[in-house]
């Protein structure tokens, strides 16, 4: 619990040290240090990579309460106010310059899509509604409106990936891995 919090608030630190260097870019965009979106745009990325994933590595919880898994109640509120600022701070990981997403890429340096920044402002309201829905699941009072607002929550994140995050297409089978002859590379080694 205590190392999960630690690694929360390592987290959040990035992502507010990232906001500046976002805010300050707006203002005037030129290299040198202090920078981060223009010149470690690659440590930009990183970092809301990592956020997002720590954000996902609290869902279960909240999404097991969806299919009856009991939770600690006080716990749930503490992870929902954890996850709003988490979602305040998400936006500001996103500035212009990690526009990278290669659609031809089988492993794209980034998942975002461009379209978070063709309407930055609609991007940045849906991130705010999620951390809305993770505050107000932070003040939910019994476990009906814990169970509600733990489903709001998870459906607006859902909705923001649904715009702008690369979607996961599984690989197919191909004919030559249904004939893949597995005995023989089995006794070769």
């Amino acid at each position: 619990m205590n190392r999960q919090l630690s690694l929360m608030n390592l987290v959040l630190a990035l992502a507010v040290a990232a906001v500046g260097a976002a805010v300050a870019a707006d203002r005037a965009p030129q290299a040198g240090p202090g920078w981060t979106g223009l010149t470690n745009v690659k440590d930009v990325i990183d970092a809301r990579q990592e956020l997002m994933e720590q954000i996902e590595n609290n869902m279960p919880a909240i999404d097991g309460l969806q299919v009856g898994v009991d939770s600690d109640s006080d716990q749930l509120r503490a992870t929902a106010a954890t996850l709003s600022a988490m979602l305040l701070a998400a936006p500001h990981l996103f500035p212009p310059t990690t526009n990278r997403y290669d659609p031809k890429a089988k492993e794209p340096e980034t998942l975002a899509l461009p379209a978070i920044w063709q309407d930055f402002t609609a991007f940045s309201r849906l991130a705010a509604a999620s951390a809305a829905a993770a505050e107000q699941m932070a003040n939910a009072t019994t476990k009906e409106q814990l169970r509600v607002t733990g489903r709001n929550l998870r459906a607006s994140c859902d909705a923001c990936h649904a715009l702008y995050m690369r979607s996961y297409t599984p690989p197919k089978a191909q004919d030559s891995d249904l004939e893949f002859d597995f005995d023989s590379a089995i006794k070769k080694k």
